[in-house]
């Protein structure tokens, strides 16, 4: 489990096929070498070397399709959503910008009923 998470990680910084297939193999080996020290010795002495590695050589492209085709499907779906969404609800607001929006400018009430003069005390303007 250790191996899988720490591959996983590692995989995220990657950005070439042949460094993830790299990867893939690197963790497969090293998963296996742990399973084999692990398990029981009589029964890691039955099973075929050529069979074990065929399989592995096998299983790398295999899995690296499938992982690769997993997160291009992600990103399709993700965009129907995000356009169903747009269709059903409108606009998503951006929520990574930070807009400080300024109060609207009001007028003192003071202007609006007594419109005149210099201050708020004295005769109304003619």
């Amino acid at each position: 489990m250790v191996l899988g998470l720490a591959a996983g990680a590692l995989s995220r910084r990657l950005s070439s096929v042949v460094a993830f297939g790299a990867l893939l193999t690197g963790a497969q080996l090293a998963g296996h070498q742990v399973l084999s020290l692990t398990a029981d010795p009589m029964t890691h002495a039955h099973s075929s070397t050529n069979a074990m590695v065929a399989t592995h050589l096998v299983a790398i492209p295999v899995c690296a399709l499938l992982i690769a085709a997993s997160g291009r499907l992600y990103s399709v779906i993700t965009s129907v959503i995000a356009t169903l969404q747009f269709l059903v609800a409108g606009p998503v607001t951006d929520l990574t910008r930070f807009f400080l929006q300024a109060p609207p400018q009001r007028r003192p009430l003071v202007g609006v009923f007594a419109p005149g003069g210099i201050g708020v005390r004295g005769p109304p303007a003619i």
